[in-house]
């Protein structure tokens, strides 16, 4: 779907229009092959770019075609079921801002829903709010992945940890890495955008790109630090494991030891030979006292050495 906003100085409430004018934001959704077809046409743009913008594994970048600038980058999209990350593409020209979207999302959603001031004819700054939303969308989700690594913290305490919250922290894991992935990257474009070879930029639009770039480097310390508390929740929970595990088979073998000391003695006194206490009344109680005493003497051996 491809929906066209326009706003300036003079009525900044956003409009949605029919068709394509100068200086109006076009948005591309989901867009199918004409559709992109259209864009290429209307906007003299390179088609093979606008293929690589629904190209689920696109990776951040950004090239200049003609008089067109391509920003390809990467926003946060938790309810994605394959990848927790989507491309989106950026296209700036003379005329106007196209953004394509491969996958229905809230990314644009305060931009359109004309939430957050902006003039569409001001074409750095609306990108420039985009950007800014891209940085916004990724720490929503961190916010949340912080919230969660809490809650599976108190779970480790409490050993409670199931297979699926493993699965889960091992899922959390990848999106982390994924993040990350998108992230850096993303931080390398827009020192090229600093450098004022592909915008023309005002003194005021290179202090909110300084602003966003120094935004993703501490989302990426964020990511990093996550990324790094989930790997040594997984290796200590390992170790409590194995500690926990070896504790166990200590228990089982001390218990499979006491219990071979009876076995052992009462099966030498039932063999069908002549033994101590075999014509005495009292034989039977003699030989379980003594079984007992053994048994207690290796309780108490196993402790005092700590073997327990």
């Amino acid at each position: 779907m491809i929906s066209y906003y326009y706003s300036h100085a003079q009525e900044r409430a956003l409009q949605r229009l029919t068709a394509a004018r100068a200086g109006c934001w076009v948005v591309a959704t989901e867009p199918t092959e004409a559709e992109l077809d259209q864009l290429a046409t209307d906007f003299e743009l390179e088609r093979d770019n606008l293929t690589d913008a629904i190209d689920l594994y696109e990776a951040p970048r950004i090239e200049i075609e003609d008089k067109a600038v391509y920003i390809f980058t990467r926003y946060c999209h938790p309810e994605g079921k394959d990848i927790a990350t989507e491309p989106l593409l950026l296209v700036y020209t003379p005329e106007s801002l196209i953004t394509v979207v491969r996958a229905t999302s809230t990314v644009l959603d305060r931009l359109t829903g004309d939430k957050l001031d902006f003039i569409t004819t001001q074409k750095t700054k609306v990108l420039l709010r985009i950007l800014a939303e891209i940085n916004r969308s990724y720490e929503i989700q961190l916010k949340q992945a912080s919230r969660r690594i809490l809650q599976l913290r108190g779970q480790m305490r409490q050993s409670r940890l199931t297979n699926r919250d493993f699965i889960g922290i091992i899922e959390l894991e990848e999106d982390l890495n994924e993040f990350l992935a998108a992230l850096q990257p993303q931080a390398l474009l827009f020192n090229s955008l600093l450098s004022g070879k592909y915008l023309r930029l005002y003194e005021e639009d290179r202090d909110i790109i300084e602003d966003i770039e120094r935004s993703t480097s501490e989302l990426i310390e964020q990511v990093r630090g996550r990324a790094t508390t989930l790997v040594n929740m997984r290796q200590a929970y390992d170790t409590i494991a194995t500690n926990n595990l070896n504790a166990i088979f200590k228990r089982l073998t001390s218990i499979a030891i006491f219990l071979a000391i009876p076995t052992v003695i009462s099966g030498l006194w039932g063999m069908n030979v002549n033994v101590p206490f075999h014509t005495s009344p009292y034989g039977f109680w003699i030989i379980v006292a003594f079984a007992a005493a053994s048994t207690a003497l290796a309780v108490y051996i196993f402790k005092r050495k700590r073997w327990l």
